[in-house]
């Protein structure tokens, strides 16, 4: 088990070993709101979802103590200043503590960004490497969270929702900047482009990128409030 755990075999984006964490997430996060919505109480509803929350807090806890194991720990690379790693370990709380104001924020952070990283992943090693399965547990999984309580739990997201995700993502990004320049990190990715094809290879060289993405950013929350914008215009022409 130890060397298969750590076998440290390449990992290729848009192949098989790419596909199939994406295709078992999306058929096992389908079956999981589909009975929560028509089988489960709220309250056993919410369970569920604290319980999905869970997975991907624990696959990037988990990360801190094998690195120190291994004694490969890297303050440049092993903080959860990196938005998918700090919304990992934040959402059982927030969840926990029904806390409307990030349940909103979560929707636009996690549908935006997170699922980006499930498209253009940065993965250091392959199947079946143990940081392949904590990534594809913390970013896969962590994308039904927000699904779920859009369809199970009727939340409802407003443009004030927009706005306070369009504000905090800002602060988070300020801070990650300067903790990056004090240590030499590159969290965010607010010093340069990551290692492998994104969004970001679009919008100019740094820190050009960092301007023009303020722009994608909010056609991005756009997008993906779109529907509810749409479903507000309904109500009121009626």
């Amino acid at each position: 088990m130890y060397l298969f755990l750590f076998n440290e075999n390449a990992f290729y984006a848009y192949t098989l070993q790419h596909y199939t964490p994406l295709l078992i997430i999306s058929i096992l996060g389908t079956i999981t709101i589909i009975y929560a919505k028509d089988h489960l109480k709220p309250s056993s509803q919410k369970l569920v979802l604290l319980f999905i929350s869970l997975i991907p807090f624990i696959s990037t806890f988990l990360i801190y103590p094998i690195a120190l194991w291994q004694s490969n720990f890297d303050l440049k690379e092993d903080l959860p200043f990196h938005i998918c790693r700090f919304l990992a370990l934040v959402s059982p709380f927030v969840i926990w503590k029904e806390s409307r104001f990030w349940i909103g924020i979560f929707y636009f952070w996690i549908l935006v960004g997170t699922l980006n990283a499930t498209i253009t992943p940065d993965i250091e090693f392959g199947f079946p490497h143990w940081s392949y399965f904590a990534y594809w547990m913390t970013h896969g999984v962590m994308i039904i969270i927000p699904l779920y309580y859009v369809f199970v739990i009727k939340v409802k997201i407003s443009f004030k929702d927009f706005i306070n995700s369009y504000v905090m993502m800002n602060v988070f990004l300020l801070l990650t900047l300067s903790i990056n320049f004090l240590i030499g990190s590159n969290y965010m990715y607010t010093r340069e482009k990551p290692p492998v094809s994104s969004l970001l290879d679009i919008l100019g060289p740094w820190p050009l990128y960092l301007i023009s993405g303020q722009l994608l950013v909010i056609l991005l929350f756009g997008i993906v409030y779109l529907p509810f914008y749409l479903q507000n215009r309904t109500k009121k022409a009626f």
